[in-house]
């Protein structure tokens, strides 16, 4: 495993962000969340044995506000112990995601900017 890199993000990621997901790592399916998004990448939080570093994996969500599952392939860039709970947390970065997708999760940012912007 290894530690979070120092930040090197180009998009920001919205956070608290909290949505069930399913990741799909080879033959593995593990139920998990997404922790953070951006439009390159994500944080997953997961009870089970995390995938490899570098693993390409799926990341099947329902985005708020969106009518079906996004499907967002990824490689994973770092692992590690979550912090006050059992499990692993991981960083995805995009990779190979379908215009649809990339669109999908824009809506999603974009929304909760717009929220976000209300409340201030």
């Amino acid at each position: 495993m290894t530690a979070i890199p120092d930040e090197k993000r180009r998009t920001p990621r919205i956070q608290p962000f909290v949505a069930p997901c399913q990741i799909a790592a080879g033959t593995r399916r593990l139920s998990a969340h997404l922790t953070d998004l951006s439009l390159e990448g994500a944080r997953v939080a997961c009870e089970a044995a995390p995938p490899a570093l570098e693993e390409w994996v799926t990341v099947e969500v329902r985005l708020p506000r969106q009518a079906e599952r996004s499907s967002l392939p990824g490689r994973v860039k770092w692992v590690q112990p979550a912090e006050n709970r059992k499990g692993h947390t991981f960083g995805i970065t995009f990779e190979g995601i379908s215009a649809g997708g990339q669109a999908q999760v824009a809506t999603v940012l974009a929304e909760f900017r717009r929220l976000a912007a209300e409340l201030s």
